[in-house]
């Protein structure tokens, strides 16, 4: 017998320190509800699981990051829905202007409630945003810019399509095919009080034309009246004639209210030496008749072909009665040649393509709208009375498109994405910043104005309509996904707990029945001192 190594107490020793470390595991397993609680436990499902709960917590983020998306949308079309309602009123306006009930001071009136609604539809696209980022005002979708301030870009939608990308600079090159001009416009023949009716001169006060004066034989002009010229771009001048004013004076002021305020530039032709280059001017000779037709007119010209250049003169309807001008300059639309390159790629976008008008609708792309000067590229020819466009005259200009259509992380991972652009509301992208309704056929063409607008309009919100519901479906399938890995991670990374009961009520009987075995042993080198006796 030995008593320096006790191998039962050694071995007994030893299981129970085994016992009582399996039985720390399952306790903290226990505890933690975890089957893995470190590297050891196991290795290799704890890296699956781990990537397990990176996706997870993707998801879930995923899942956020869309609902978010949906409020940003309902943000924006809510705001639509506003326009749309102002877009409706507008036209009830239009459709009422159009009839000839009406007076040309009560149509000054309604074009003042359309000013004010195109004002607040421009207001609820410049100021309409989510978390700080404009919506409405054309840069959802892309920021775009042009080496002339005359070259309008408009964008409808996204720059991209099946992961292609449209951004980029691209090179317009405008040639004027058939040159378009716009008519001039003539008054009443005016005539002198106080020379039998005959043809005034020039010099001839208004206080002394017989059309300023009513049927009962009041004078008109007994106060300053206001003219205002409202040419087809939009720009509008506004000036007073008194009743002492000359016709000549008359004729400046219509003039210099056009050239100045107006801004129109007028290059002199060989044709019609006696009003060569004449904006307006009060005419007091026997004119061509290719030309004017008689003298005793005012004469209005443009010297911006089309309908950009088209003048409509807005006053008191005594005072248009008194002048004859009833409605707006008719014009020929200029023809134009247009050729568009990708500058950055060198690819050809269209070619020699003939345009009616300014307006490209599309060309660049499908969602880009471009609309530039219809002078930029021509010269104002003087020719029998009337100012042409150029035909042969040609220009460049360039835009430039950087996408920044709104881009929802719609997965857990790189490139789970998707895009959606809000396009311009604005007045202008909507062709509606130059409505007028202060004639009748002015109303006419803004109720076909406004009709094509209110589809516009309806056609982005059917667009949001159509992500939000995507999103919806995102957000149903991102939660089912969460649910099937969060599973699956549970099944690696869970404890069992009535497994680990089971193991631990056996770690704890084995430890009790150790720890009885162990003190047997101990007791047994006791019976050397029955030898030692």
């Amino acid at each position: 017998m030995r008593i320096n190594h006790n191998m039962p107490a050694i071995n007994a020793h030893r299981n129970m320190g085994l016992t009582a470390t399996y039985m720390g595991k399952v306790q903290e397993r226990l505890s933690s509800g975890l089957r893995i609680n470190r590297a050891a436990d196991d290795a290799a499902g704890l890296a699956i699981s781990e990537t397990m709960r990176s996706q997870i917590r993707g998801l879930d983020q995923a899942s956020r990051n869309s609902q978010d998306a949906i409020s940003l949308i309902q943000t924006a079309e809510g705001a639509l829905t506003e326009t749309h309602s102002i877009l409706h009123r507008m036209r009830e306006l239009a459709v009422q202007a159009a009839n000839d009930t009406y007076t040309a001071n009560d149509r000054i009136e309604i074009q003042k409630e359309i000013d004010q609604l195109k004002g607040e539809v421009d207001r609820i696209a410049n100021t309409t945003s989510f978390n700080n980022k404009n919506l409405l005002d054309g840069t959802a979708s892309a920021l775009v810019s042009s080496d002339r301030d005359t070259t309008q870009v408009f964008m409808r939608g996204a720059l991209n399509e099946n992961g292609v990308s449209y951004a980029g600079t691209y090179r317009i090159h405008v040639a004027v095919s058939v040159g378009g001009n716009t008519d001039i416009q003539t008054s009443n023949v005016m005539q002198d009080r106080t020379n039998n009716g005959y043809v005034a001169t020039g010099a001839t006060q208004l206080n002394n034309i017989v059309q300023f004066y009513d049927v009962n034989g009041k004078f008109l002009l007994d106060n300053p009246a206001t003219i205002t010229i409202v040419q087809g771009d939009g720009q509008r001048a506004q000036f007073n004639i008194n009743g002492n004013d000359t016709l000549d004076q008359v004729a400046t002021k219509f003039r210099e209210a056009i050239l100045q305020d107006l801004g129109q530039n007028v290059v002199s032709g060989a044709a019609d030496a006696a009003n060569s280059g004449e904006i307006a001017e009060y005419s007091v000779a026997v004119v061509s008749q290719t030309s004017e037709n008689t003298s005793g007119t005012f004469i209005l010209r443009s010297a911006k072909a089309g309908p950009d250049g088209e003048f409509n003169v807005i006053a008191d309807q005594s005072i248009i009665n008194a002048f004859g001008f009833s409605s707006y300059q008719e014009a020929t639309t200029t023809q134009y040649t247009v050729t568009v390159d990708n500058v950055s790629t060198g690819q050809n976008v269209f070619t020699n393509v003939t345009v009616l008008g300014n307006n490209m609708l599309g060309m660049v792309y499908k969602n880009v709208d471009v609309k530039f000067d219809t002078n930029f590229a021509t010269t104002a020819v003087f020719q029998s009375g009337k100012f042409y466009a150029s035909a042969g005259a040609s220009a460049n200009t360039f835009i430039h498109l950087v996408d920044s259509s709104q881009v929802f992380q719609i997965g857990a991972n790189e490139l789970q994405n998707m895009n959606a652009a809000v396009g311009d509301m604005r007045t202008a992208a909507l062709n509606i910043n130059n409505i007028l309704v202060t004639d009748i056929e002015s109303a006419g063409k803004t109720i076909t104005k406004l009709d094509q607008a209110i589809a516009r309009v309806s056609a982005q919100r059917s667009s949001l309509g159509a992500v939000q519901n995507r999103l919806e479906h995102t957000i149903a399938n991102l939660g089912v996904a969460s649910e099937n890995i969060s599973a699956s991670e549970s099944r690696i990374r869970d404890a069992d707990m009535a497994k680990e009961m089971v193991e631990y009520t056996k770690d704890a009987i084995l430890v009790q029945s150790a720890t009885a075995m162990l003190a047997q042993a101990n007791q047994k080198p006791r019976t050397v001192l029955q030898l030692l006796q």
